[in-house]
Parts: C-alpha cells; sequence; structure tokens
C-alpha cells in the first residue's frame, strides 16, 4: 500500500465503459475529492527513455511543484465494487529537468528549469473498490502504462542542438524531427495493473465517502 497516496496513484485506475452504437447508455456517476486539488511536490521521476540509434536521451525531474487545479471521475459501476471509468485532471506547475543525452557512448548532461503549461490529463481503466479499516482499498485492475505530460525548457533546445550536430556526423543517417515532438510530450511512466493502494477516510469528506460507498454497493450496468 501506498503510505502517501497521491491524486494520480489513487483515481488513476477509475475509466469509463465504451457503448457501443445502439446499445443502451450505462448509469454514468461524477466523483469529485476536493481534497485533492492542492499542491504535490515531486510526483514525477524518471521520464520514459527516448532513442533514435545513435543517439539517446534519458531524461528525469528530480523536483517539481504541480498544482492540481480540478479532477473529475466518471464511473460505471460493475457490480461487487468493480467499476470502469476515465479520470481527467487539470494541472500545470513548474520543476527542474535533466536530460543525460548518449552519443555512441558519449554522455553529456544538461539541467534547466520547466514548466508544465496548464493542461488536462485524460486515464482510462478499472478498478476494484472495497472499504477497509480507516478507509478503502483501490484495486487497478487495468491501467495505462504511461502518461505523455506537455513540458516547456529551454533545456529541449540544447538537446536539439546537440541531436542536429550528431546527425552532422552522421552524413543526415539521424533524424532529429521526432526528437523534438517526445521531448515536448515525455511519457511519465504510471504504476501498474494489479498493484493496490489505500483511500485513508482522512483525504475525503462524508460526500466522498458517501459516494464510494453507493459505488461499491451498486449493481452491474
Amino acid at each position: 500500500m501506498s503510505s502517501r497516496p497521491s491524486l494520480l496513484t489513487v483515481l488513476l485506475p477509475l475509466v469509463l465503459v465504451l457503448v457501443l452504437p445502439g446499445a443502451a447508455a450505462p448509469e454514468v456517476r461524477e466523483l469529485r475529492f476536493e481534497k485533492f486539488n492542492r499542491v504535490y511536490s515531486d510526483l514525477i521521476g524518471e521520464l520514459a527513455p527516448l532513442g533514435a540509434d545513435p543517439v539517446s536521451v534519458r531524461l528525469s525531474s528530480p523536483s517539481q511543484t504541480v498544482y492540481v487545479r480540478d479532477h473529475v471521475a466518471r464511473l460505471v459501476p460493475l457490480g461487487a465494487g468493480r467499476a470502469e471509468g476515465t479520470l481527467e485532471v487539470e494541472l500545470l506547475g513548474k520543476g527542474r529537468l535533466v536530460a543525460d543525452v548518449d552519443f555512441g557512448g558519449q554522455v553529456s548532461r544538461f539541467e534547466d528549469d520547466l514548466i508544465l503549461p496548464p493542461q488536462r490529463l485524460v486515464l482510462d481503466g478499472a478498478v476494484r473498490i472495497a472499504r477497509a479499516e480507516g478507509g478503502y482499498r483501490i484495486l487497478a485492475e487495468r491501467a495505462p502504462k504511461e502518461v505523455a505530460i506537455e513540458i516547456r525548457s529551454q533545456l529541449i533546445n540544447r538537446v536539439l542542438s546537440t541531436c542536429d550536430g550528431a546527425a552532422l556526423l552522421t552524413l543526415g543517417a539521424l533524424d532529429c524531427g521526432p526528437f523534438a515532438e517526445t521531448l515536448e510530450r515525455p511519457r511519465v511512466p504510471l504504476p501498474a495493473a494489479g498493484r493496490e493502494f489505500f483511500l485513508a477516510d482522512a483525504d475525503l469528506d462524508d460526500a466522498d465517502r458517501a459516494d464510494l460507498d453507493a459505488l461499491i454497493a451498486a449493481p452491474a450496468h
């Protein structure tokens, strides 16, 4: 269990079921936990590595401050405490970005500030929720492996300049074009499906607990 649940890890598995054309629309329940709309520190660590032989880039963010402005989980109960749905999170923030660029075994490190401009993340998956002493157990039955985030940093231009230099040395064999988009929208690995989290009563108000209890007791749709 996570000793310090964050908005992403707690609500990540909640997903919206896909409705086939012509099928009756299922009941969709919206949950908002106001206490999770706050400032978080250091939610992001390693980012997914980038590569285009002979260059590879490993990104990390050793520190950030992220403000979650709003969120909503749109859920369809499946019975026995299970649900599917989407989680939408609106956030912004700032922090530090580090890039280790490996060109054929020669590694250069770049560091600079980063900005997380205002953006909306949409996550989907499936979850099983159960009441427990002092809170709720959240088991992620299905979850995305990663999520793309938008960032801004002068470091990106420096890495692209290094890539351009490598492209000249390879007489154009290296295409730096794909790096621009992936550096501006790197992917953050997320906790794997099958992991259990704990949502404490202290992080919820009476209305939140009532919504979760009703979701656990709801029949399948």
